[in-house]
Parts: structure tokens; sequence; C-alpha cells
């Protein structure tokens, strides 16, 4: 190597390694810095609120925007669009604009900034914390009128609904895409078809086409996508469904409790707790059928119709709460709230079938009305396990049915209640008399066990021909109440999860069936009388149940431990166990009637006579003598 090369190797790599240093000497050191990443990889605008910041997303100093649904939701700050956040470049400026909906069921409001459902206002259901609202006590409009404005309910995600190319860290957020926007009107004037559509210079074009179902609370989507530019290296998109504030009924807590991402792909149903979406975003692979969120009685789903959905995803946000709202919680609760978010994912149709069909339900969690839409979405419905739910599907049927009779959810549950006794009565009686007949043996039982202590083949072979001599079957109290645990699982699920039930009144202080009662507060503490009566119930029943005196003391704490159990529990529940406690204890009271009349017991000596006698040992044998009762 002749001398200029190595002067000239020596001088680049001098330059290599000065390079830094001579840009900061002429202050142009910025060129150092690495280009930020693009923003739609690491935001989520999904315009929850001003400052708000998505888990599992880094938060940027934009700031955030949201159409409000109706006054009372969180106020947020207008954001100017960025479209330079997007790949799309819109063929013209469209002005954003709202479009309403309106049918006998709801209120649907849209708006073409990112053609977005922002908020479904039903109009038969009330909030416990509406402006007519007391204590947690809503209004109650005459039967088949709507609720007053200020009352209803509101499902208002912020948007509730949306769609975005693309899914998980890739999902590109289209909420500044202003869409063109057209209305088809019906004889009457309403709304019954609203089209939204974006053009790119490229040459893409997505349309979203809303058709309205006046008789239901369901909306037929069909989203169009054409011609997605190569080197985006999108391969799907996604329907996104978004919680509402969870202030519609009395008992905030419970109605929190409640809040989850459900999906069902393939056959699976997963329901993702708010609690372990914190953790991260889950994913489900599979042939999705549908994405929800729900709440107890609500819920927002998107359902594929006629489209290859590939998986579901669900995560967790932060809702800032209102001033009037936070007055409704303790003072020390969190000034945030609590939003899931979940998503359908679709692979992106081909050019020869561009359309893709959905089903979009916001409304109230009706089994039997959600289940004549066809798309398997019942099945939010938590009926309990798949072994129970067919007893729940005949229970729920049965109470709607007797309510339709009664006029009356307490009256129906009291009806129901009696059925279900009258039903199995002969197994109940079967179970009462096989424990009497045990009770009655017990003396015996503990004398054989004293005299067998050591001896435990002999002491059993004892014990299986005292009950045969009896003709008493050991199972009988446990089986004919096994046989009974699915109707009462399912009982439990009906009466828990219907929103029939909700805000149903009974009597003059149950004005709402799903909730607790409450009769007055002390020192901030609900006193309610059902738990109390419910407890009365349980032990008029206990005394009448025939039971090992060295058990009593152990059943009459169960008693108590109930009532620690079913006190914040919605006082349907809780009137329908007291009301099969008392039909129990009559059952018992029946029983005992019968026993009168019954033989004698008798002892049983096996294997020879008591330790003592004249014959001790020497084989087995079986004597009777007679006993008084």
């Amino acid at each position: 190597m002749d001398r200029k090369t190595l002067i000239a190797v020596a001088l680049c790599v001098v330059v290599l390694i000065g390079y830094p240093f001579i840009l900061k000497l002429f202050g142009l050191d910025h060129y150092l810095k690495p280009a930020p990443p693009p923003q739609v990889a690491i935001v989520d605008t999904t315009r929850i609120g001003a400052g708000t910041t998505e888990r599992g997303y880094a938060a940027t100093g934009e700031t955030t925007r949201t159409d409000p649904a109706r006054a009372g939701q969180a106020p947020t700050a207008d954001r100017e669009a960025s479209f330079s956040a997007l790949p799309l470049r819109p063929l013209r400026a469209e002005l954003t604009r709202s479009y309403r909906i309106e049918t006998p069921l709801y209120h649907a409001e849209f708006t073409s900034r990112g053609a977005r459902l922002l908020s479904v206002e039903l109009l038969h259901y009330a909030s416990a914390h509406g402006a007519s609202s007391h204590d947690g006590k809503a209004f109650r409009p005459r039967k088949g009128e709507p609720v007053p404005p200020p009352d209803r309910v509101v499902l208002g995600g912020g948007p509730s609904f949306s769609l975005d190319l693309g899914s998980g860290s890739a999902r590109i957020p289209l909420d500044d895409l202003v869409y063109a926007a057209e209305e088809s009107l019906d004889a009457a004037g309403h709304v019954r078809r609203l089209t939204f559509t974006a053009e790119d210079s490229s040459g893409m074009r997505i349309r979203q086409t809303w058709r309205v179902r006046p008789d239901t609370y369901a909306l037929d989507l069909e989203v169009e996508i054409h011609r997605v530019p190569l080197h985006w290296r999108l391969a799907d998109y996604s329907l996104i469904t978004r919680s509402w504030s969870l202030f519609n009924e009395a008992d905030l807590a419970a109605d929190a409790q409640g809040l989850h991402a459900t999906s069902l792909v393939g056959t699976n149903i997963h329901r993702e707790k708010v609690g372990g979406l914190r953790k991260g975003t889950k994913r489900f692979e599979g042939s999705a059928v549908w994405a929800a969120v729900q709440t107890r009685y609500f819920m927002g789903a998107v359902a594929a119709v006629q489209a290859t959905a590939h998986a579901t995803e669900a995560r967790t946000t932060l809702r800032p709460l209102t001033p009037e709202q936070r007055a409704l919680l303790p003072a020390n609760a969190p000034a945030e709230q609590d939003m899931v978010v979940s998503a359908l994912v679709v692979g992106l149709p081909g050019e020869t079938s561009p359309v893709n069909r959905f089903l979009v339900y916001f409304g109230p969690n009706e089994y039997f009305r959600v289940a004549t839409l066809g798309v398997q979405l019942e099945r939010i419905v938590d009926l309990g396990w798949s072994w129970i739910s067919p007893f729940s599907r005949v229970l729920l049927r049965l109470l709607v049915w007797l309510e339709g009779l009664v006029r009356n959810y307490g009256v129906a549950i009291l009806v129901l209640a009696t059925l279900v006794r009258v039903l199995l009565h002969p197994l109940n009686m079967m179970s009462l008399k096989s424990m009497r007949s045990m009770q009655r043996l017990q003396p015996e039982m503990v004398r054989l066990k004293e005299k067998y202590k050591n001896d435990a083949q002999a002491m059993n072979t004892a014990v299986m021909a005292l009950y045969k001599e009896h003709k008493v079957n050991p199972a009988g109290g446990c089986l004919p109440m096994l046989l009974q645990m699915p109707l009462f699982f399912a009982l439990y699920s009906v009466l828990f999860n219907a929103i029939e039930l909700r805000q149903a009144p009974f009597v003059t202080w149950i004005h709402d069936l799903s909730a607790p009662d409450k009769l007055f507060e002390v020192a901030g503490f609900p006193i309610r009388l059902l738990p109390i009566l419910m407890a009365g119930s349980g032990f008029l029943t206990q005394k009448l149940t025939p039971t090992d005196p060295r058990q009593a003391s152990t059943m009459y704490l169960m008693n108590a431990v109930m009532v620690v159990f079913f006190y914040n529990l919605p006082s349907g529940l809780v009137l329908y166990w007291t009301v099969m406690n008392l039909l129990t204890a009559l059952q018992q009271w029946l029983a005992l009637r019968e026993d009168g009349h019954a033989p004698a017991p008798a002892t049983v000596e096996v294997g020879g006579p008591a330790p003592g006698g004249p014959k001790a040992g020497g084989g087995r044998k079986v004597a009777r003598k007679a006993a008084t009762k």
C-alpha cells in the first residue's frame, strides 16, 4: 500500500470518529438524533378525553378529542385533523357533520369524522342516576312510554364503534379522516340508510353503509374496501367497540365488576375482566364470530355475517370522570374510570368480492330478543355453565311468562319458587324422610361406634346391617339434593343476570329487584330487611330439620354466614331464597306430622352382646329389641 493510500484511509478514519464532534461544533448535532417512530404505530387515538393515556401504548404530546355523545359526558378538547400521521390523502376536504338515526327503541348519533358511531340512547331504559332519579331510584314512566331524555341510559364510548385499518400494534386509526356522507330517508322522513365514503389519492376507497332495523337494537353494516396500496402491507382491519361510563345502575360497584370484553372465537367464549386486561392486550386467534363489550345488563357488539374474521383483541383504557360523575363515587375514588375495548379483526376483502357484512348491536342483554338475530350473540348473556344453561333458559322463559300473567316480577318470583318447590316435592320428601330415619338411628349408631371402636371392619358390617334392618338408605338424604343442584344453579344465574328484573319493583321498599333492598342507613351503613327475613326463615327451617344435636350450633351459625353472603346481592335473588326457605319449612312440618304415626325405631346388636354380657365374642349375630320413641 503506497503513502497516498495510507493517508486517505487515515483521513477517513479521522472523519468517521470525529463526525459527531464536528457537527456539534457547528451546531448541527440535531441531525444525530434518531427520527421519531411513526405515530400510527404507537398512538391509540380513541379520543377518550384530554390528557388520557392508554395502557400499553406510548403517550405523546398530542391532545385528544371526543365528540360528546350528549351533555353530561366528559368534556374533551377538539383536535385538528393531523393527516401527516395517516397514510391516507383524501381527494377532497370534507366538513365534519353529525347524523342521527331514530327508531322507536333508540337514538343513535354518528359523526362523519372517522365514520364513527358516537353513542346509542335507549328510549325505554332509565339510568339510576338520571336527572329525575333519587337515591339510586330511577324514574319509572308508564308501561310502554319512553323515558324522558335526561333519564335515559346512554351507551356512549367516545366513540362507541369505529373502523381502523390493520390490527394490534400495526393498527392505523382513521378517527381524523372525514368521510363524505349520504342519507336515505323513508316516507316519514326517518333515516333508514347512512353511507360514509372516503377516497384516497392513490385510488383506495373505504365505504361504510349502515342500514336500520326499526324493530330491533341491531344495525346492519356493510364495509367495502378497494385497492389498498401494497406498500402499506396491510392484511386486515379492525372493527372496534368501546364501553360506556358506568353510571347507569344503582349499585355502581356491581356494575363495574360486570364490565367485560367478551368474544366468541370458534365455539369458545372468552370473558376478559378489567383486572386481567390491565396486564396487557389479549388476542385470540381463530374463526371469530363476534366481539363485544358488556356490563351486567347492556352490551355493544359486532358480529361477522359475511366476512372472514380471524381474531379478536381486548384491552383496557382510562376515561376521565366529570365532577358530576365523581360526586356519585366515594371521596377517595380515582378521577378516572376503566373502559374496555374489544375489536373484531377481519381480513381485507379481495377485489372480486370487496364487501363484508356485519351486524352491530348496542342495547339490552335480553336473551330471547338477541337470540332471534341468528349470530349466537345470546351466548353473551351469562346463564351459567354449558350444562346449566338449558335449565336456565327454561326458567327464564317461565319467569317472563309468569310476569305476563301477574304483571309484577316480584309476584312472579313467588309463583316460580312455589312451582319449583311443588315440582321437587317428591324428592324433598324422600330426602326429609331419609334424614328423619337416620336421626332415629343415631343412638344405636353411637352405641355401635363405641362397641367396635377398635374394629373398623366389624363396625362397618354392623352399621350396614342396621341400615338393612330398618330399610334406610344412607344416601337417601343427599341424592335428592344432588339431583336438584342444576336447577338451583340455573335459578341463581337467571335471577342474578336477567335484565328483566332491572328496576322491577315489588313492594314499598323494594323498588329494584336487581339491586339490594334498603330500608334506611345508619352512619352510612344500609339496613336491609330482606336478608334479615331470609335469616329468620332459615332459622325456622333449621329448627324443623332433622339434625344431630351436636351439629345444631354449626347449622345455626351457617344462617349468620348466609346473611353476610346475601346482604349485598340483588333483592330478587334474596326474595327467592327466603320463599324457598319458608316452603322448605312447610314441607318439613308436613314430614314431621307424617312421622308422628311411624313405627318406633329398633336397635341392632351385631357380633354378639356388648362387652360384659353373658355371651362375649363367638361369631356375628343380628338381634332386635323393641325401643320406644
